[in-house]
């Protein structure tokens, strides 16, 4: 994570009729690194990473990708510059197959409309090789669980030059060992020099994906550090604007014995 960050994002603003969505944001994404964007509901998150991607313009500042600098950027822009998002519902065709969906931009850009069986079927094998999977490729999307169904969203963002890939609360529908295997893939995509940005409300994965972590409240950025200098209490306090002050145990005496009672005081921040 030497030298210049794959994102810089300087002093952006965006609001919605009126509604401040986001202030004056600053943030980075380093190269190879595992970021993790956190906030409550309407904190900005999802603004942040749709004015990435080139979905909404943003009013003021500019956001630098690979040391080119854009006061606007499109959906082409970003994926050119190696720049993926993979949302919740995932981007993919249900009534496709697995290999009709990892190949279908790739058939799209040849502008050839009769299908290539044998060249979609090595597209797709060679793009979930690269996170180290199997999913049956003549098995229709729609019918897959949802962690097969990312998985196959991962691997099909891999087929373009990526360098950051972006995911929009990943873990919602997932279960334990489902996520297990997705940060499993995501400490592989570290390996490979890929950037990864988490947006996730989840402490525990949080805490155990992360490098840094950027916290939205309100539309403002209120803390941007490296994980090992957060605790969960820091975190809450920075997403919720509530201190909270935990009191060492004190020996309480009652009647009948004596125990202990952890006292915890909290203080809205002003």
């Amino acid at each position: 994570m030497q030298g210049l960050p794959l994102v810089q994002v300087k002093n952006v603003s965006k609001s919605f009729a009126g509604v401040q969505a986001l202030k004056d944001v600053s943030f980075q994404i380093n190269r190879g690194e595992r970021l993790t964007l956190v906030g409550e509901n309407g904190s900005g998150k999802s603004t942040i990473i749709k004015l990435i991607a080139g979905v909404y313009p943003f009013e003021s500042g500019e956001i630098e990708i690979d040391g080119n600098s854009y006061r606007q950027i499109s959906p082409k822009t970003a994926i050119d510059a190696g720049i993926q998002v993979i949302y919740q519902d995932f981007s993919l065709f249900p009534n496709l197959t697995v290999a009709e969906n990892l190949a279908f931009n790739a058939n799209l850009a040849d502008g050839n409309w009769r299908m290539d069986w044998k060249k979609t079927e090595q597209i797709a094998e060679e793009a979930l090789a690269k996170i180290g999977v199997s999913i049956p490729l003549d098995e229709m999307a729609g019918n897959l669980s949802a962690a097969d169904r990312q998985l196959i969203a991962i691997a099909k963002a891999l087929l373009k030059n990526t360098t950051l890939i972006i995911m929009d609360e990943p873990t919602t529908a997932l279960t334990r060992k489902e996520v297990e295997n997705l940060l499993a893939i995501v400490d592989d995509l570290k390996s490979q020099g890929i950037s990864t940005v988490f947006v996730s409300h989840k402490l525990e994965e949080v805490l155990t994906v992360s490098d840094r972590i950027v916290v939205l409240r309100n539309g403002e950025l209120i803390t941007e550090k490296p994980i090992e200098s957060l605790t969960r209490s820091s975190i809450v306090e920075a997403m919720s604007g509530i201190e909270l002050n935990e009191a060492k145990p004190q020996r309480k005496k009652k009647p009948a014995h004596q125990g202990y009672a952890l006292e915890t005081s909290v203080h809205r921040r002003t």
